[in-house]
C-alpha cells in the first residue's frame, strides 16, 4: 500500500488483535508488520493500561517501526518511540465516592491502576484475575478503595454480565456531566472522565500527525470501540463483536478466533486502498 500521506491503523487488543485465549496469531503479527513496512502508522488503542499494552506493541514490531499507544480507553496517548506522553486525562476526584458506593451496595468489586499495580479491595475476584492475566500486572489488595492516591486514570466495577447494564444506567445517571460509564466487556463497567474515549484520543493523534479521519482505519469489537469505528474512514468490527458494534462498521470481519482482522487487512492491502 503506497500513499501520498500515511495511513493510521488503530487496533483494539482483546477480541480484535487477540484471540479468545489472549494470544495473537503469527498471521496477524506478520500482516500488521508488513503494513508498517509499507508505511502505515500503527496505533494500539485499548482499555488496558500502557504497561499491559507494551508486550503487544513489542510483538507487533513497534520497537522497529514506532507508532502510538492509546491506553485507558483514551485516557492516555503516548508516542511509543520516545515514551512521551502526548495527552492524559484522569477521573475527576468527585466521581470516586459514587463509584465506591454503587459498587459496594451492589456487591461488586472495583479495581483501578496505580503505578504498575492493579488495586482492588477483593484480589480473589475472578474478573480482577482477568485484568491481571491480560496486563501481566501484580494485584495489590487494599483495605479501602477511597484511600488510594488520586487522581486515578479510571475505575472499573466488575460483576455478573446480567447485572451490569442496570448498574451502568445508574452510574451514568449519577455521574452525568462528570464522568462516562460504559461496558468494555460484559463484566467490566469502566468509568472515565466525561468525553474521554478512543475517538477523542485518535482525533488528537490525527491532529498531531497533521492527518484527518480520511487517513484512519480502525478495528475493534467492544462498545468502547464504537466511537473510533464511526470516526474512521474504514471502520472494522469483528464478527465476535456485539450487534450494536457491527451495525456502525463499514466492514464486519470474521471473528478473532478465525484471524478475522488479518483476513480483512490482507484484502484491503491487495486492493491497494486509497482515499485520495
Amino acid at each position: 500500500m503506497k500513499h501520498n500521506s500515511p495511513l493510521l491503523l488503530a487496533l483494539d487488543v482483546d477480541g480484535t488483535l487477540a484471540r479468545p485465549d489472549g494470544t495473537i496469531s503469527p498471521r496477524t503479527v506478520e500482516v500488521v508488520k508488513r503494513l508498517q513496512r509499507d508505511g502505515m502508522i500503527l496505533c494500539i488503542a485499548s482499555g488496558r493500561p500502557p504497561l499491559g499494552i507494551r508486550p503487544v506493541a513489542e510483538l507487533l514490531g513497534m520497537d522497529e517501526f514506532g507508532g502510538y499507544i492509546i491506553g485507558y480507553n483514551g485516557g492516555v496517548l503516548i508516542d511509543y518511540s520516545t515514551n512521551k506522553m502526548l495527552y492524559t486525562a484522569s477521573l475527576p476526584d468527585e466521581a470516586l465516592p459514587v463509584v465506591v458506593e454503587c459498587g459496594r451496595r451492589s456487591g461488586h468489586t472495583m479495581l483501578t491502576y496505580v503505578g504498575d499495580e492493579i488495586c482492588t479491595e477483593n484480589a480473589s475476584d475472578p474478573y480482577v484475575q482477568v485484568s491481571h492475566q491480560r496486563n501481566g500486572m501484580p494485584v495489590r489488595e487494599v483495605l479501602d478503595f477511597m484511600d488510594l492516591p488520586r487522581p486515578l486514570p479510571k475505575c472499573i466495577i466488575t460483576g455478573d454480565p446480567c447485572e451490569m447494564p442496570a448498574l451502568q444506567r445508574e452510574v451514568s445517571a449519577r455521574l452525568y456531566g462528570i464522568a462516562d460509564a460504559y461496558l468494555s466487556e460484559a463484566y467490566f463497567l469502566e468509568i472515565v472522565r466525561r468525553g474521554i474515549d478512543k475517538a477523542d484520543a485518535l482525533v488528537r493523534l490525527l491532529d498531531h500527525l497533521d492527518l484527518t479521519y480520511h487517513h484512519l482505519i480502525a478495528a475493534g469489537d467492544g462498545h468502547n470501540d464504537m466511537s473510533m469505528i464511526r470516526l474512521a474512514s474504514i471502520g472494522i468490527a469483528m464478527g465476535n463483536a456485539h450487534p450494536d458494534v457491527r451495525q456502525v462498521a463499514d466492514i464486519v470481519a470474521p471473528p478473532s478466533v478465525e484471524d478475522g482482522l488479518a483476513q480483512v487487512l490482507e484484502t484491503l492491502s491487495k486492493r491497494n486502498i486509497s482515499f485520495f
